[in-house]
């Protein structure tokens, strides 16, 4: 997944086409690979232009806007080598603890669904659903179905949802992006619908997906869920289990596991009537690799990723985004924009201050106004994948309001990090919340410097 994701764009391009080659070459049938990456707010790898995150996409109400955004991170990532993205999200997000809110478009069914269909047409470079896509890469809409309602927002949790709000608020987002945007992919859901998981449920992915809507792309797994349906779940006596019932319910693709899909060829000779899934399911992926024009073209032009990936206009379109995704709730007194005549020493500060933020400052005011910079405190200690909250320190808030005192206005840089506002796992790590409270001091810092 993602290969070259820590190198530049030119380099990924290079290790992608070898990577290709090598494949072809060692394979038996000579197939080529399908190269698979992330990109939500642009491709999650090092030089793409990074766009921001799709819920202030949501937060433009542009739909030509969040539509040209995905169409420059379809091409970047085909230029880097990447043929399939898993994005976008096409969930309904309503609870604010859960840690994913960010990655949707929000709590609106008909906003979300356009804004999906405006992705996925971007990504894939206009794909009407017939001929060949060879400049873009394909979507993969994600996570089916409900994963945005898990109860208290907790990821992995349950789904409790009536059929009449499935129907008409959960289905429409994933419904567009099949008949609507001809999205190449789906991914099922971590959890189940009122008892039964999704990655077993041939209702869902076949009766549903495929029956009454159409869809004719393939049905990948979310990571590691076939052998959850054993390990998690408990609804498979074993992983074989969980690999013949995800099979027969529809997943095409085991993502990343060495507990599930593995054990096909196995299936397969002691029980030959798995033939039959299995050949559908290579049909999907081999639909998919055809549609992405592999089989005649698998490698990158190298000249066209030094040319092109976060090329200036992509660049500038990244900051039209960021204005137009600005939302100024309130401006009690005219508050801003702030007075230049009156305003001539500002303080930046809080825990998510950037090293780059005075610079920026810098860069539209000159040097007219004066800076005071000063973060304060972490919010954790940053420890891998499970950081701890750090304990209150008296002093450093103390510093932060002397700090603001001292100037004319203070503009304060506050919320979740990447280590407390993220998609949570089974290892006890931040990402889902049990409040919507700031961690740590923060609503005492607001109170103390206003």
């Amino acid at each position: 997944k993602n290969p070259g994701e820590k190198i530049s764009p030119l380099e990924a391009a290079k290790l992608n086409n070898q990577l290709q080659q090598y494949i072809i070459d060692q394979s038996r049938l000579g197939i080529p690979a399908m190269f698979v990456c992330e990109a939500y707010n642009g491709v999650d790898a090092d030089g793409s232009t990074r766009f921001m995150r799709p819920l202030n996409m949501a937060a433009t109400w542009n739909v030509g806007l969040v539509h040209r955004i995905w169409q420059v991170t379809g091409r970047e990532a085909r230029l880097r080598g990447m043929h399939i993205c898993h994005t976008p999200e096409a969930d309904i997000v309503r609870d604010p603890r859960f840690g994913r809110m960010s990655e949707a478009f929000g709590e609106d069914t008909w906003l979300t669904t356009e804004m999906v269909v405006a992705a996925i047409t971007g990504v894939q470079g206009g794909y009407d659903g017939a001929g060949v896509n060879r400049t873009h890469i394909g979507a993969v809409a994600k996570h089916f179905a409900g994963y945005g309602q898990v109860q208290g927002g907790r990821n992995f949790s349950s789904i409790q949802i009536s059929p009449r709000t499935l129907i008409d608020e959960i289905f429409p987002p994933f419904k567009a992006a099949v008949q609507r945007a001809n999205a190449l992919g789906i991914m099922a859901a971590h959890g189940d619908i009122n008892g039964v998981a999704s990655h077993a449920d041939p209702w869902l992915l076949t009766e549903v997906l495929r029956n009454d809507w159409g869809f004719k792309g393939y049905i990948v797994s979310d990571s590691n869920d076939i052998a959850r349906l054993h390990d998690f779940m408990n609804v498979a006596e074993s992983h074989q289990s969980a690999v013949e019932m995800a099979l027969k319910a529809g997943v095409d693709v085991d993502l990343y596991s060495e507990l599930a899909y593995v054990y096909l060829p196995e299936m397969a000779r002691k029980d030959p009537s798995l033939m039959e899934y299995i050949d559908r399911s290579v049909s999907h992926v081999l639909r998919t690799k055809f549609i992405l024009g592999l089989f005649e073209n698998p490698f990158v032009n190298v000249d066209e990723t030094k040319n092109v990936v976060r090329s200036k206009a992509s660049q500038d379109l990244a900051l039209e985004a960021d204005l137009e995704s600005a939302i100024l709730l309130k401006n009690k007194e005219n508050a801003l924009p702030l007075n230049p005549h009156k305003v001539t020493k500002v303080a930046l500060l809080g825990p998510l201050l950037d090293e780059n933020t005075q610079k920026m400052f810098e860069s539209v005011t000159g040097s007219s106004v004066e800076y005071v910079t000063e973060q304060g405190f972490e919010l954790t200690d940053q420890k891998g994948g499970n950081p701890g909250l750090l304990a209150r320190d008296e002093a450093k808030i103390a510093l932060l309001v002397e700090k603001a005192g001292s100037a004319d206005a203070a503009v304060l840089f506050l919320g979740g990090d990447e280590f407390t506002a993220k998609e949570a796992y089974f290892n006890g790590t931040f990402g889902d919340r049990d409040s919507i409270d700031p961690v740590g001091p923060q609503d005492e810092l607001v109170k103390r410097v206003k």
